[in-house]
């Protein structure tokens, strides 16, 4: 489960509520009036809360978690690590259906994705972003600041194809990685390719993510030295609410919140779109994984 190349830089090929906890009331805090202490009942301890994991194993545990994850009809995907020894963050809320709204940030630019229906997506990014890019594509900077004037407080609009099952090139932007992106299904699929990240896994101690009890995952060290610890909700469903890497090259942490919080994604403004295809310009064109666009011959 690679954390930072799956989730945060599926951010740049794309562009390129937490459950709350009950509170519990103390019982016997209140006294009937005209009840004598010695009348009182005496105080009992409180249940020991049942572990919906009982006799399973990490591995199974982890199994059901993903399962349980991907059939989720909505979530917020929070995350931030190194990829390609650059510190990069994502933040997105993504819908079974395929629709998307967030944002992504690396090397000190941000851009910004929705994806509101299932046929286009859009991207706006700030200067630092597409000057990131265009450098990474290698264009030259006459062309790049022509393009960042063009583009400028304005919403790129591309077709969004459907997602393909063929692995995609790593780093490289392309339209058809925004349906990947946008469906959260394959959005963990994507991060859950590599099955050896929770096989072996072990128990750690019972710990609490974002108000919600959870158990630990531990993962076995790899051979780069990375390893993954999970931790899944043992309240409610069996989600996901957290996913760590540490060591190796890679390392980062992603977030999983507001499940099923209902959430309105619409398109930007008419008058704010850019729609490449209409202008002949072909996302994801150049010699690198720019994205930005050239002109069809």
């Amino acid at each position: 489960m690679r954390v930072s190349r799956k989730v945060l830089v599926a951010a740049v090929v794309c562009t390129t509520a937490v459950a709350g906890l009950a509170g519990c009331g103390k019982d016997g805090d209140t006294k009937a009036k005209g009840v004598s202490e010695a009348k009182k009942p005496s105080a009992t301890a409180s249940p020991t809360p049942v572990d919906p994991f009982a006799g399973m194993t990490a591995d199974a545990i982890a199994e059901k978690a993903v399962g349980v994850t991907k059939a989720a009809n909505t979530v917020k995907v929070s995350g931030a690590g190194i990829s390609d020894g650059e510190h990069m963050t994502i933040e997105v809320t993504v819908t079974r259906q395929g629709r998307c709204s967030g944002r992504a940030t690396v090397k000190g630019g941000t851009a910004h994705v929705i994806k509101a229906d299932l046929k286009s997506f859009y991207m706006k990014g700030d200067e630092k972003f597409y000057r990131a890019v265009a450098k990474e594509d290698g264009t030259p900077k006459r062309q790049a600041d022509a393009m960042i004037e063009v583009l400028k407080g304005r919403w790129m609009k591309m077709p969004a194809d459907a997602p393909k099952k063929s692995k995609k090139r790593r780093g490289k932007a392309s339209g058809d990685g925004m349906g990947e992106f946008c469906v959260l299904s394959e959005l963990v699929a994507g991060m859950d390719d590599d099955k050896s990240d929770r096989t072996g896994m072990t128990k750690g101690a019972d710990t609490v993510v974002a108000g919600v009890p959870a158990v630990t995952l531990r993962g076995k060290k790899k051979s780069d030295g990375s390893a993954v610890t999970m931790y899944v909700a043992k309240q409610g469903p069996a989600h996901l609410l957290k996913v760590v890497e540490t060591g190796g090259d890679e390392p980062g942490t992603v977030t999983f919140s507001d499940y099923d919080k209902p959430v309105t994604i619409t398109p930007p403004p008419a008058d704010e779109i850019m729609d490449l295809e209409k202008l002949g310009m072909k996302p994801g064109g150049g010699s690198g994984s720019g994205g930005t666009g050239e002109m069809k011959a």
